[in-house]
């Protein structure tokens, strides 16, 4: 275990039901989804910041969320306003491509969009264990093994990249040098890094297997747990409070029309 999202912190929201911050994080989702406007997202954006740095998550665990996305927004606010094809004054035109503002606008939104979105998610990994994650899904209905299954995925994504960077350390600390060359000899320069990599999975997935075969996965019987998860007084505020915070923002957008 080298790596793992959760950061141990008495936040608010990590004394939230597991159940809570799904739902938290469905309905923030969707507000991203049902607003259409720059600001109304950069507003909802720094909303889901707010919550990460009143639960006490540090502001370098935020910044690491924004580097991994930095090549995906720069693609994103880059190539979107060629595509989007919609109506407006132009900014700049390329042969027979034409970028509107109205395009260099639902680019930002866009990026806006995936950065909210991904945050979110995180809010989930940041602040919640994964026996307590398991558990909440669980009570929602997901069998153990799908939950479990959801869990494992989440964990080692991060882990498995951890790894790629030790391995791309370790094969350049023996001369490996994948920056010289064309295009073919970087593709084939990277070699090295995926063979370790596949070598590295297939590794933890024979470990991880016994060790869930140890603790009776798939036995077929019943499962117990030491300590049962249920809702507080407080799970129910926030629970209200999400969905009247949800009700609210979709009057805003249907209602009264802002955000579009």
């Amino acid at each position: 275990m080298l790596f793992d999202l959760f950061v141990p912190v008495n936040g608010w929201l990590h004394r939230l039901d597991p159940r809570v911050k799904i739902a938290l994080v469905l309905c923030g989702a969707s507000s991203f989804v049902v607003f259409d406007s720059v600001p109304a997202l950069l507003a909802l954006l720094a909303g889901v910041h707010l919550l990460l740095l009143s639960s006490q998550v540090p502001i370098g665990q935020i910044a690491w969320v924004w580097r991994q996305l930095l090549r995906v927004l720069v693609i994103i606010l880059l190539v979107f306003p060629f595509f989007s094809r919609l109506p407006g004054p132009t900014a700049l035109e390329l042969g027979p491509l034409t970028v509107t503002w109205t395009g260099v606008l639902a680019g930002v939104a866009t990026a806006t969009r995936v950065v909210g979105m991904s945050l979110l998610f995180f809010v989930i990994l940041f602040t919640t264990r994964q026996n307590e994650l398991v558990r909440g899904l669980v009570r929602l209905g997901l069998p153990f093994e799908w939950g479990l299954t959801l869990a494992i995925a989440l964990r080692y994504i991060p882990t498995f990249t951890h790894a790629v960077g030790q391995i791309q350390e370790a094969q350049a600390a023996r001369g490996w040098q994948v920056a010289r060359g064309d295009l073919r000899g970087r593709l084939r320069g990277v070699t090295p890094v995926v063979v370790a990599l596949i070598i590295e999975v297939l590794r933890t997935g024979d470990t991880l297997g016994m060790a869930l075969a140890a603790r009776g996965v798939g036995a077929g019987q019943p499962r117990t747990v030491w300590q049962e998860i249920r809702f507080r007084r407080a799970d129910w505020l926030a629970l209200a409070l999400i969905v009247a915070a949800f009700a609210a923002l979709l009057y805003l957008r249907f209602g009264m029309g802002l955000g579009a």
